[in-house]
């Protein structure tokens, strides 16, 4: 009687894990990486990468600070470059 008590719990707590994890995908939630909402034929967000003047680190083009032709990844190298080249 024991045993068959135990696969009767075995099955409830099985099932009851199947709920809940259908119930997390249905959501939005519990996958690793976003919400899980993204569309399957929107093509992945990319950005342009820009190389700072300064020190050569790499930033999206978005957040870069731009004089002229030039890119830098914040305003303070962006003041550091212009004061050393720019006289």
């Amino acid at each position: 009687m024991g045993l068959i008590r135990l696969l009767i719990l075995a099955a409830v707590v099985y099932i009851g894990w199947l709920l809940v994890k259908r119930l997390l995908r249905a959501s939005g939630g519990g996958g690793p990486g976003g919400n899980g909402r993204r569309r399957a034929d929107a093509p992945p967000r990319s950005e342009r990468m820009v190389k700072c003047r300064q020190c050569g680190v790499h930033v999206p083009e978005g957040e870069a600070f731009s004089h002229r032709h030039l890119t830098f990844c914040s305003q303070e190298h962006q003041r550091l470059y212009l004061e050393r080249h720019e006289r």
